[in-house]
């Protein structure tokens, strides 16, 4: 098996970035040593040209990283220089969701690689889809279990069958509460910004501290609608569906009444219980192309009743049944 990922995007960065800045500094220098404003069209040929020629440059002898997998391993690829790694130095993976203000400006994913020294490398995979990071991540992480006597010891583990007890009326009830109060205490804001903002109108009053409490009303409650009360309803219609019992056994999944054979399943697809950027979403794909969508609330590291608390074991036997069966698992990156 070969599959070719390219991980990094720098010479297409570094080429844009190089002519912006020598574009304008060119211009700069320009300036200088003649009016620009007079030869204008002369001006922007030159800051062009010599931009470009940068950039070109940037094309020509910047490096991307590329990342193989192999049978037995994967290489990691910098223009002719290449160093092959067994899969067991494959260290893990990191998204980064980047905010400023509350307002999402992108997210970073990493991969990080043992090497011989005993040193941690960090690949920026800012080139990858979500869909390709999960795809690379999942050949990476799922390489542990390919050796023959692996695969058998771990099917012994389903020979009982593993079941796991899901608290969803509990989970879905409290979770319904937290939107139900964040949406009061929004409406509260608003209500009483309008309030206030009629108020002023009619009577007038322009004082610095009934202003000032005006604002911040109706900016708490901005804040309250985005970061709070919308992406609780959206947690809380996703987990309405949220089963009571999933059970696996060698060759089938169970989920509530319903049961899946391995023959059924075409993918399975499931957020780590060890990220806490995302909800921990579980989708399993049919092979008919119907998709069965679960959420398990977000990580709760107080373990209330908001999240699932047994997530990390579940995943971990859906990951182990699908390798054993020969079923994709993927996992949902962000």
């Amino acid at each position: 098996m070969k599959k070719r990922f390219r991980v990094s995007s720098n010479k297409r960065k570094s080429a844009i970035w190089a002519f912006l800045g020598i574009f304008v500094a060119t211009m700069l220098i320009e300036n200088a040593f003649f009016d620009v404003e007079a030869n204008i069209g002369l001006g922007l040929t030159i800051a062009i040209a010599v931009a470009a020629i940068v950039a070109l440059l940037c094309i020509i002898f910047v490096k991307e990283y590329y990342m193989q997998i192999l049978d037995d391993g994967f290489e990691l690829i910098k223009g002719k220089n290449s160093t092959k790694y067994n899969f067991s130095c494959f260290a893990g993976s990191h998204v980064t969701r980047h905010y400023m203000n509350g307002i999402y400006t992108g997210t970073s994913r990493e991969i990080s690689i043992n090497d011989a020294s005993g040193k941690t490398k960090t690949i920026t995979a800012n080139n990858l889809s979500k869909g390709s990071f999960a795809e690379l991540v999942t050949y990476l992480g799922q390489a542990r279990f390919t050796k023959t006597h692996d695969i058998q010891a771990t099917a012994e583990y389903f020979k009982n069958g593993i079941e796991f007890r899901i608290p969803a009326a509990e989970m879905i009830g409290a979770n319904k509460k937290k939107f139900i109060f964040n949406t009061v205490i929004t409406i509260a804001c608003f209500v009483v910004f309008a309030g206030m903002l009629i108020y002023s109108l009619v009577t007038k009053e322009d004082s610095a501290g009934f202003l000032t409490v005006m604002i911040l009303a109706g900016m708490v409650g901005l804040v309250m609608i985005f970061t709070e009360a919308i992406p609780k309803g959206i947690l809380y219609h996703k987990m309405k569906n949220l089963p009571g019992r999933i059970f696996l056994d060698e060759y089938t999944l169970t989920i509530d009444d319903r049961t899946l054979s391995t023959a059924d399943v075409l993918n399975i697809l499931a957020v780590p219980a060890s990220y806490d950027i995302l909800t921990r979403d579980l989708i399993i794909v049919t092979k008919d192309n119907n998709k069965l969508k679960y959420n398990f609330g977000k990580k709760d590291l107080k373990k209330t009743k908001d999240s699932y608390w047994e997530y990390d074991k579940l995943c971990s036997a859906l990951e182990l049944w699908c390798i054993v069966n020969h079923v994709n698992f993927m996992q949902i990156l962000g």
